[in-house]
């Protein structure tokens, strides 16, 4: 499997997690599933806007750390999707990443299924991002077509009750603005900074934690290895309820197909993403026929173990 371009490994990175200055599996979720579980349409483009509380296990020296994210990215078309549904039970879906082979060759992209070529992500500019809202002001311009601060921000990124506004000066994409709600620090029953898993699970893994009010919607996303730096991971858990449910079940039949993961924190010859807990709410805007998004997000990002014979 030939080595991936430095974009798809930053698309990755920004679309699945990678490391604590970047937003692990953004809560948006593209074309398999609405993350408010309304209408599902293709996705263009996202801004996330997060804080983040991880928590370290014991054998990665344990600690924390709480950071914030402002993020974007706008594609050429529609977002790309590396993985597939194979499995979905109660509010959770398994998503797997699979090579296979395609007749031409699939030279400019990842084959995800017989003589099925992804395309790797070609971004574009949507112009200067301002974002409104915050407890510190947020303009930045796309170096290369990619969106991230100059500068540190703020681990208490926006207030609870906040209003937070994204407005795009507009280029290849138009102009624009897309507005939601912010929302609380998100604090689950997750302790030592990873969750076990055993195999077979024998009963639903349940992950609580303390409503905070309103509209705002939970996605658990648990990410497995994958087989080479920057190539997807092996699979995705994702699982998305609203914030009053006060608790997600994970069904044991999907953790058992789920592959053996271990809660690294640093791998070598492949990534060890982390998993991420995340209350959110979300505003959207239609650029013809496809999405741009706007997610403001607490997140709780920790380990899985889920050893397998």
């Amino acid at each position: 499997m030939r080595p991936l371009p430095l974009p798809f490994c930053l698309f990755l990175l920004a679309a699945c997690g990678g490391d604590p200055s970047s937003d692990p599996d953004a809560p948006g979720s593209g074309i398999d599933a609405a993350p408010d579980g309304g209408m599902v349409r293709d996705r263009t483009g996202t801004v996330e806007v997060t804080e983040d509380h991880w928590v370290f296990t014991a054998d990665a020296g344990g600690g924390e750390s709480r950071t914030a994210q402002v993020g974007a990215r706008f594609f050429d078309g529609r977002e790309p999707q590396f993985h597939r549904e194979t499995m979905r039970a109660g509010d959770c879906a398994l998503r797997t990443f699979t090579q296979a082979s395609c007749t031409p060759a699939c030279t400019d992209g990842l084959c995800v299924e017989a003589d099925v070529c992804e395309g790797f992500p070609e971004y574009v500019s949507a112009g200067r991002l301002t974002i409104t809202g915050l407890r510190t002001a947020v303009q930045i311009d796309p170096q290369s077509n990619y969106y991230y601060p100059s500068n540190p921000l703020p681990p208490d990124l926006f207030a609870d009750d906040t209003t937070v506004t994204a407005n795009l000066a507009g280029a290849v994409l138009p102009a624009m603005s897309i507005t939601t709600a912010a929302v609380a620090p998100l604090a689950p029953d997750i302790t030592g900074g990873k969750i076990v898993v055993p195999y077979p699970a024998g009963a639903d893994k349940v992950i609580r934690w303390t409503p905070a009010g309103g509209d705002s919607r939970v996605r658990l996303t648990l990410n497995a290895n994958n087989r080479g730096h920057g190539q997807p991971f092996e699979a995705v858990i994702e699982c998305d309820v609203p914030d009053a449910a006060g608790q997600i079940a994970v069904p044991a039949a999907i953790l058992d197909a789920f592959p053996a993961t271990e809660a690294w924190y640093i791998c070598a010859g492949t990534d060890c993403p982390p998993s991420k807990l995340t209350r959110y709410r979300r505003g959207a805007t239609l650029v013809g026929e496809r999405e741009v998004d706007l997610v403001v997000g607490s997140s709780f990002t920790f380990g899985i173990e889920h050893r397998r014979p």
